[in-house]
């Protein structure tokens, strides 16, 4: 018996685990040719066909019946696009679909009993984001409305998060990848950030550089020098604000010297790196293009051009928000993470893919609990 599936749903799982066709071919033993015509709905696969591609993508065979709106390009904030290969980012936008269609799924099973965050970001329309200084402005602005104050940021996972912007982490790209992260407008919006470089201060830059397109490019494709330069510019007057950076400067670079000593310390507090800090100290003027090249060749000489040496001094944060939400649909409603994946038409394993998570030790499944109940009964 012959299916009409929704051929979208086969090519945007594929992108999601970045597999060719021919990739996808060689493991159902057929051609790429022949996958290519389910792919483009001029041929449509047999119940035996449907379940082997089912079990390559981890998900169940009903799942190739949804008819779902899908996340459009315009909507999707890259790091670096232009330079970025094309697996990666439909690899990347497929994740953020499956993660929105996730958010449904679960804020409807809260129903209303917890409300998560709602996303609302200050209005823009007095500032102008082609003018530097009106950057700086913005920046400051966003820090007073949500009571950031002037000092470091403890935790900026959990004010993105706080904000009403859902974050995961994304490991399936390894270090190769082109993308550090990327965010999406949705109702609920998303940041997906890479977890294979594991710098604190790294990831805690892409978050504010992400949430400067949020506030900045709804409707705008981003990923041009211009767009990107904005957001870097935010995320830097966000995380290191002006005033910050002039009172405290001179005790990191003072007549033509840097005391790399007093930046290590600086760099710990506010979890910035030193890259950063010395392209911030250029823009702000507290250091001539000469003397800021003197402080990248430092630090490129001590062998701080990818890795700096206090990055493992500083935690890595984690995503708070969906685990919550898995652990009070657990705890209090009785609702594990195999019924949230079955409501999905997908399994336990895409759903480790999609989050980086390992479902079969997670408080919220029901395996998981059964099998410690068994343990404390024994």
């Amino acid at each position: 018996m012959f299916h009409s599936i929704n051929n979208i749903e086969l090519k945007l799982v594929r992108y999601f685990y970045r597999m060719s066709l021919q990739d996808v071919a060689d493991k159902l033993g057929i051609s790429r040719q022949y996958l290519h015509k389910f792919e483009t709905k001029q041929s449509s696969p047999d119940d035996e066909m449907l379940r082997k591609i089912s079990e390559i993508y981890k998900v169940r065979p009903e799942f190739f019946y949804q008819n779902k709106s899908t996340v459009q390009e315009d909507q999707v904030h890259f790091r670096k696009l232009q330079c970025s290969k094309e697996i990666d980012k439909q690899s990347l936008i497929s994740t953020a679909e499956y993660v929105d269609r996730l958010l449904i799924d679960v804020e409807d099973k809260l129903n209303g009993k917890v409300t998560l965050p709602t996303f609302e970001l200050p209005k823009l329309d007095d500032f102008d984001i082609d003018k530097p200084l009106d950057i700086e402005r913005i920046a400051e602005y966003c820090r007073e409305e949500w009571d950031l104050g002037l000092g470091a940021i403890s935790n900026m996972t959990r004010l993105c998060e706080n904000l009403g912007i859902v974050v995961i982490s994304y490991d399936r790209h390894g270090e190769n990848s082109d993308i550090d992260a990327l965010s999406v407008t949705l109702k609920r919006p998303i940041i997906v950030r890479s977890s294979s470089k594991q710098s604190a201060c790294r990831l805690r830059f892409d978050l504010a550089h992400e949430l400067a397109h949020l506030l900045f490019h709804e409707g705008i494709i981003t990923g041009c020098r211009k767009t990107e330069s904005q957001a870097n510019h935010f995320a830097g007057a966000f995380l290191l604000p002006r005033a910050i950076m002039i009172k405290y400067f001179s005790g990191i670079f003072s007549g033509s010297q840097f005391n790399w000593k007093n930046m290590a310390e600086f760099k710990k507090h506010f979890k910035v790196s030193k890259a950063a800090i010395l392209y911030r100290a250029k823009q702000l003027s507290l250091l001539t293009e000469s003397q800021y090249r003197t402080g990248v060749i430092s630090l490129k000489n001590k062998g701080e051009s990818k890795q700096e040496v206090e990055d493992n001094l500083i935690d890595l944060e984690e995503p708070e928000l969906l685990d919550s939400c898995f652990t009070y649909l657990a705890e209090k409603e009785n609702i594990y993470i195999e019924r949230i994946c079955n409501d999905l038409c997908i399994t336990p394993s895409f759903l480790e893919d999609l989050l980086s998570i390992d479902v079969a030790q997670s408080i919220y499944s029901r395996k998981y609990r059964i099998k410690q109940l068994n343990m404390r009964v024994s």
